[in-house]
């Protein structure tokens, strides 16, 4: 797309119309929060995972660990309209005045994104950004033509400014996340919290997890879709919308059953539709348990690849948009060179790997090994603990 083009759908009338309106609420939200009136901080935790629409990612088994070993502290959990408060924890909805007083008072912090632009640290709070994922596409200031403004940066930097610790799963992580983020703060090279459940799970929860997404046969073979977001991508009000390049109607090979999962980002504008003969998973509550269900992964240029690979299970990629994507996002590293699974470019191709998925697994273990050196080695179900330990004591 040329930039041209990009200015024109950035800023369609709907599109601007969208954002003032959300730009309204929050100069709302922004009088109502009140950090400058805190007098003393509470000894609870605020824990947020992508804007209280889902409870789960790294801040979640965080929580799990924290509730083990500081039963002293009170738990609080943002919520969205689909989301409610785990067992131990107090809920608030996103946005709420209930929400900014906790934002404001909690003496722990623990996001998986960021705060929103009027967020100010209270003195003495301690942040701890886990951030979502290992990246192949570039991130933040590393995004090639990415026509950030001013107020933009200046709101990652105090974002980044304010982060006592952030968490990186891996070795390669530490080196890419100072740049794309503008950090210089301090890395705790942990491995991912998130993916402790994917080495310490067992058969049960594997089982209990298939029936409770409607498969009860355990010789049925799981394929989870689970393309990411694109940039290029959005509704005419501004919402990234649902992607897929498989066929609604498309038929498996005998013994095998997809379920789709959309990405966050694509919540707003998702429609069961998108996933059509596939078993619709996009709002299931933890991707961590799909991963469990599922036999073989079928994404694109997701982080989910780096956590999948955890299992052990393979992996196959179909990216028909690759090119424009590497040239208008970038990559951090070869994808081609190092992807652990084949790149496939049509649906067509998915059918012919997945009759041969047991010779594509053979054909790919070295680089899947390779892989997991390079992205996994810290992945051994004690990562919360470490993160717990570093934070919390």
């Amino acid at each position: 797309m040329s930039k041209v083009s990009r200015l024109i759908k950035t800023y369609s009338p709907s599109r601007i119309a969208g954002a003032l309106r959300r730009r309204g609420g929050q100069y709302l939200r922004k009088w109502q929060y009140r950090p400058q009136a805190t007098k003393s901080l509470k000894n609870q935790v605020l824990f947020e995972s992508f804007q209280g629409k889902v409870i789960g990612d790294n801040p979640f088994d965080v929580f799990v660990e924290l509730k083990q070993v500081r039963p002293d502290l009170k738990f609080v959990w943002a919520t969205g309209p689909n989301t409610t408060a785990p067992e131990g924890s107090v809920g608030v909805r996103f946005g709420s005045r209930e929400w900014l007083d906790a934002l404001a008072t909690s003496k722990y912090l623990v996001n998986n994104t960021n705060w929103p632009w009027y967020f100010r640290k209270v003195p003495g709070q301690v942040y701890l950004q886990t951030w979502h994922g290992t990246p192949l596409k570039r991130l933040g200031r590393e995004i090639p033509n990415n026509n950030l403004t001013k107020s933009y940066l200046d709101t990652m930097d105090r974002e980044a400014l304010a982060w006592d610790y952030l968490i990186s799963p891996n070795g390669f992580c530490t080196q890419v996340f100072p740049g794309a983020f503008g950090y210089q703060g301090k890395i705790i090279e942990t491995g991912y919290p998130r993916n402790d459940r994917l080495t310490t799970s067992t058969a049960a929860d594997r089982e209990r997890i298939r029936r409770s997404i409607g498969i009860t046969d355990p010789s049925t073979i799981v394929v989870m879709y689970a393309p990411t977001w694109r940039d290029y991508k959005r509704s005419a009000t501004g919402n990234w919308e649902s992607v897929t390049f498989m066929d609604e109607n498309i038929e498996l090979p005998a013994g095998f059953q997809m379920i789709y999962r959309g990405h966050t980002n694509t919540h707003a504008a998702h429609k069961t539709q998108v996933a059509g003969q596939a078993i619709d998973v996009t709002k299931y509550p933890d991707v961590t348990e799909l991963y469990l269900a599922a036999d073989v992964l079928i994404t694109d240029f997701s982080s989910v690849m780096f956590d999948y690979t955890v299992t052990g299970k393979p992996i196959l990629f179909l990216a028909p948009d690759l090119e424009r994507y590497r040239e208008e996002r970038g990559f951090y590293f070869d994808f081609e060179a190092e992807a652990p699974g084949p790149i496939l470019a049509s649906d067509t191709q998915v059918l012919e790997a997945l009759n041969r998925i047991d010779q594509i697994s053979n054909d790919y273990h070295g680089k899947y090994r390779a892989w997991q050196q390079k992205f996994n080695a810290l992945e051994d179900g004690h990562a919360a603990k470490r993160v717990v330990e570093i934070v919390f004591n």
